[in-house]
């Protein structure tokens, strides 16, 4: 094989404006808003609920006069999910964390207010606390709600003096935060039919009902073109968020807690199909045969069979015939993936059992998340973000105080959400908070102008904040691009209208918001840049480089001993493991738009998306007849393919160190590796006489002879 393009360093490559920032585009910008501002009925649905929520919380806030009704609106933004279960669990959660934060606070209180030398020391450390809480608890929502509340308990010594009202302040906090979750939750209940264990099937209904409409139309012949078929997606995005679902609802659904074994079993196996599918639509095949057409539309029969089961709650029955063995080799010949599939569906009267599971339906052993992170105490990384997130809100601290205004408090609150691990995400999180916050601020500047001087009881405040709260809640249920924009504009109108319970037209408080968050943000987007900087980019390039030699493992297990399981079983930890590195590549791929260097972010796009085909390739292997005995194999095509497999191992690991910026060593040749694969192959297939094991290495062949190509393409990409 040619020596593969060498890759420019970063300091050998031009700083380039980044153009894929929609913000700074209007016609991007305005496709941008119309994508993801689409209506979907379930967005509707959970805008109307949470909308409903907010307003039954003003009824008591107006009655008993409640303090910090802001943060009892928002509350109920940040712990709402999709389903009920896991909301409930978050409340829980949230409200536990609170209860934590504000006696962190009275014990603040009680101890440093009336010695203001330890109060100022106090501020970076409780800053820093909560930030590293955030970082390294399990579940990070407990170390939020301490940071949150916290953050704002810090600032009220400054805008009062009575030590009364001090005192009173952190219940004031706790009973808001957890009024709004415990309304919240109610209308949830009633008004959400969705659980977590109807999200697990709608899941697993959706990714079946994809599966049978691909193989039914290759079947029948008819196109479907890959930009339009979501199987892909459904491939790439794996089993990992469905099986943590199942793990995270068991402790709330009793029901998910004693089917888990029939569960897991069941998207483990729909995961492999899908695999097998993507494969299948990667080769584009022709059906030209009738045993191959007849082969396909068994398959598609069994997925819908399986899919109408699990949306009636029932054990599936499938009642398609027997498979019928090939009628030779060449029937076989280049199709694993289809054998995989057809081995799916003959596994899946065991999984619905969901006992007696064989070990290829099991998931592997794995250590229980303690309460801390694994490297909670041994990462340096945790230290840094919480020490930068200190420092940066100290100094805003100190500005608003030596100053005198400590009306743009927002700045300390500011310092604590945006700070995130790397410099894009926080610039990321501080566009979307000063924009929330710009149109929150400015709806209350409009409803405080020109609507409220208007209105002279409860049910006419109703209908402006209802539909800013709607607005809100649309935003805050959209994807992850947008969503955080929602919970500013609920802060930013709730801070502008709910300042007092009577006619209130002053506009200092949007205008105090807006200049806080800009100094908040100002100040630690300085500081972040400085100050053990982390860009998104290199984050991006570390966890490419784990993928690749995460691959390289996956190519290289040793294929010996009659019993596949632990091989099948270690595939399928890698598998997760990649899934799991390739979520968060494409989170960093988000925040790296907010950061320059364009082109170095475009080749690691490029690798990415090979790197995600050449997983589906190395997957079909994997799972191409793992019970068949190796002992059934020539011993030379063993070692053949043991020599192959090391090979293009070998160029992975090149890969890993070539996206990480190191130096490159020799490439092995997986071409001419090939070549001698094929070589041995014709000599060896003669003297086999079993036709199962023809076509097991006709198959085996044709899978290496497909990834050839896709490792060829990765190798000459720049990065």
């Amino acid at each position: 094989m040619a020596p593969p393009a060498l890759s420019m360093t970063t300091s050998e490559r031009p700083m380039t404006a980044n153009a894929a920032m929609a913000w700074l585009n209007v016609s991007r910008s305005w496709e941008f808003l119309r994508r993801e501002m689409a209506p979907t009925p379930e967005r509707w649905a959970a805008t109307v609920r949470i909308t409903l929520a907010c307003v039954i919380c003003t009824i008591p806030i107006m009655i008993f006069h409640l303090k910090q009704p802001a943060m009892l609106m928002v509350g109920m933004f940040m712990v709402t999910r999709e389903d009920v279960s896991t909301t409930l669990l978050g409340t829980i959660l949230a409200i536990v964390g609170s209860i934590v934060g504000c006696g962190l606070l009275l014990l603040y209180y009680m101890c440093a207010l009336d010695l203001t030398w330890l109060r100022v020391l106090c501020v970076p450390i409780i800053i820093g606390l909560g930030l590293l809480m955030m970082r390294v608890v399990n579940p990070s929502i407990l170390g939020l709600g301490v940071a949150v509340c916290t953050g704002f308990g810090l600032t009220i010594p400054d805008t009062t003096s009575n030590t009364e009202i001090l005192n009173r302040t952190p219940f004031y906090y706790c009973w808001a935060w957890s009024l709004g979750l415990i309304v919240n939750l109610a209308v949830q209940r009633l008004m959400n039919p969705r659980t977590s264990r109807s999200l697990l099937v709608g899941g697993l209904t959706s990714r079946l009902e994809a599966v049978e409409a691909l193989v039914r139309g290759l079947a029948t012949g008819k196109e479907v073109e890959p930009s339009r078929s979501s199987i892909a997606a459904f491939a790439f995005s794996g089993a990992a968020e469905q099986l943590r679902l199942l793990n995270l609802a068991g402790a709330v659904e009793s029901l998910l807690k004693k089917r888990e074994l029939e569960f897991s079993a069941q998207i483990i196996l729909v995961d492999r199909l899908v695999t097998a599918a993507a494969v299948l639509e990667v080769q584009r095949i022709t059906p030209g045969q009738e045993a191959l057409k007849k082969r396909l539309l068994r398959v598609a029969e069994a997925c819908g069979a399986w899919r109408r089961a699990l949306q009636q709650h029932r054990p599936p029955e499938i009642s398609a015939p027997p498979i019928e063995p090939s009628t030779g080799a060449a029937d076989m010949d280049g199709l694993p993936a289809l054998a995989e599939m057809e081995r799916v569906i003959e596994l899946l009267p065991l999984a619905a059992r969901g006992e007696n599971l064989p070990d290829e339906l099991k998931l592997p052993p794995h250590r229980k998340s303690g309460f801390l992170a694994p490297d909670a105490f041994t990462n340096p990384e945790h230290i840094h973000y919480a020490i930068k997130g200190a420092m940066a809100g100290t100094i805003c601290y100190l500005i608003y105080t030596l100053c005198d205004y400590p009306a743009v408090y927002t700045s300390v609150i500011t310092v604590i959400i945006c700070s995130l691990s790397t410099v894009g995400a926080s610039l990321q999180r501080g566009v979307l908070r000063f924009a929330g916050g710009a149109v929150g601020g400015a709806l209350g500047f409009i409803s405080l102008m020109y609507i409220f001087p208007h209105l002279d009881s409860l049910e006419g405040f109703w209908l402006p904040f209802a539909a800013v709260m709607a607005l809100a809640a649309y935003v805050n249920f959209g994807s992850v691009r947008i969503s955080y924009v929602g919970i500013q504009i609920c802060l930013a109108f709730c801070k502008c209208v709910l300042q007092t319970y009577g006619t209130y037209t002053e506009l200092k408080a949007a205008r105090d918001r807006v200049t806080g968050i800009a100094l908040g943000l100002l100040v630690f987007g300085f500081i972040n840049s400085r100050l053990w900087p982390v860009r998104a980019l290199e984050t991006l390039r570390a966890r490419l480089s784990d993928v690749f030699r995460q691959l390289a493992r996956l190519a290289s297990l040793p294929d010996k001993g009659e019993n596949p399981a632990p091989r099948m079983a270690e595939a399928y930890n890698l598998r997760l493991k990649i899934y799991q590195d390739f979520s968060t590549i494409s989170e960093m791929q988000e925040s790296s738009k907010f950061e320059s260097d364009g082109e170095l972010r475009k080749g690691l796009e490029a690798l990415t998306d090979e790197a995600k085909s050449l997983l589906l390739h190395l997957l079909a292997i994997i799972q191409h007849r793992p019970d068949l005995r190796p002992d059934a194999v020539p011993e030379p095509l063993r070692a053949a393919s043991l020599r192959f497999r090391a090979t293009l191992a070998g160029v992975l690991e090149n890969l890993s160190d070539r996206v990480q910026g190191k130096p490159e060593r020799p490439w092995p040749d997986i071409e001419a590796e090939l070549a001698e694969m094929r070589k041995t192959f014709a000599v060896e297939i003669k003297n086999v006489t079993d036709p199962n094991v023809v076509a097991h290495l006709h198959g085996r062949l044709a899978l290496y002879q497909e990834i050839v190509p896709v490792v060829g393409e990765l190798t000459r990409l720049r990065t």
